[in-house]
Formats: structure tokens, sequence, C-alpha cells
């Protein structure tokens, strides 16, 4: 009798094992490292593992993209930026991309800009009209009509309150007026020279000596 039940015990435990929740396994990336994982009794939603089978992150998630060493994934109505280590790194309501030509990750929620340099670990935040990659690898933007710069690490290098901002071998140079009742630009163009008040800073953003009106010319054209 008591080896009957011992053997009953055996196969009903086998049963619950064989009846559990079945896992499946897609690769996630190209390096091979990490693979998506997702249950049966769970359906729709996926987790990351390592590929010697360690769980990175719970299966919450309806979707997950690898990119640039880190996790992209959509949880509820949230986007996240997710590192190996299951932290959050930017956040977002809106989708979340990697911009090749920023050498970044990107969202937009309505009118405002989110820039996450993950090297850096920076984020630049901003209703920006334009914005790009400087020759110093800084990011020049527009915002409010006016120009700034802020480094991949997040610091404001130059304040964006500039009404023009050149660059001249790593140097910034920025063009205000003299008199905000005097403006110097008309459509975008300096239509009188007098009213020019020039700034140079170096590309740490310190001030420097500004170059001469004549300079100042030959780079505007």
């Amino acid at each position: 009798m008591k080896r009957f039940s011992f053997l009953a015990l055996v196969a009903m435990v086998l049963c619950l094992v064989g009846c559990g929740p079945k896992e499946t396994q897609t690769p996630l990336g190209a390096t091979g490292e990490y693979v998506l994982y997702s249950k049966s009794d769970v359906p729709g939603k996926v987790g990351i593992k390592k590929a010697n089978g360690v769980a990175v992150t719970p299966n919450v998630y309806s979707k997950i993209d690898y990119e640039q060493g880190l996790f992209i994934a959509q949880l509820d109505d949230k986007c996240l930026l997710l590192t190996p280590e299951n932290k959050v790194s930017l956040q977002s309501s809106a989708p979340i991309s990697y911009n090749k030509n920023l050498k970044c990750f990107e969202t937009k929620e309505g009118n405002k800009s989110t820039f996450f340099f993950a090297k850096e670990n920076g984020k630049v935040s901003g209703v920006f009209e334009s914005y790009g990659l400087d020759e110093n690898q800084n990011l020049l933007v527009k915002e409010n009509g006016k120009y700034g710069v802020y480094t991949q690490s997040g610091q404001l290098l130059i304040p964006i309150n500039n009404e023009m901002l050149l660059l001249d071998k790593g140097s910034y140079i920025a063009l205000n007026s003299k008199n905000a009742k005097q403006p110097m630009l008309k459509d975008g163009k300096i239509t009188n020279w007098s009213r020019v008040k020039i700034t140079a800073f170096d590309k740490d953003g310190k001030g420097t000596k500004a170059p001469s009106l004549a300079q100042v010319k030959k780079l505007v054209k």
C-alpha cells in the first residue's frame, strides 16, 4: 500500500511538472547573448533572459527590441529603455527609437523632445525647433528662435539665448543684437552690422577672445 502511494505521488509530481506553463524562446539581437522568452500561461507577454538561462526581466512586456546594447520595451501605455541590469534609463508615453545621426536614443511627447546619450549617460530635453550634432560632437539646438549647445552628458554648454551661433575651428561665435529695440536680423539675415554684438566661447564653453567684425562677416558668408 505504501509502495503504491509513493508511486502515485511521484506520478502526480511528474504530471504537474509536465502540465506546467510551457516556455518558448527566440533570439534577441545578433550577438546571441540574450533571448526573448514567453510562457503559455501569460500569452502575448515577453521577457529577457541571458543565453545561459538567467532572467534579466520578468515576462510582462508586450514588445522588446534590442538596440545598441540596451532594450526598448513596451509596458502597457509606456515605453522604457532598459539596461542589461534591468534599470530604466529613459521612460516615455511615446515610442523610443535610436537616432543614427545623433547617435542617441530619442522620444517625443507632444512638442517636447528628449535625447539620451547612452555612453555618457546624458539626457537633454526641450521643445526644440531644430537640433543636430556639431563638429565638436555637441548637440546644437534651436528653441524659441534662439540657439544654444548641450554636451552629450546633458550639460548646457552655451545658453539658449543666441540669435545666431557659428562655429569656427571648434570655437563658438555668438551673434546678438546690442539693443533689443534695434534688432540685427530681418528675415533671418543681418541687415545692420553696427548692431551686432560678438561673443566667443571655446569648445568647453569658456569665454574666449572674440574675432573681429571682418572675420565674422567672412564666416556668415
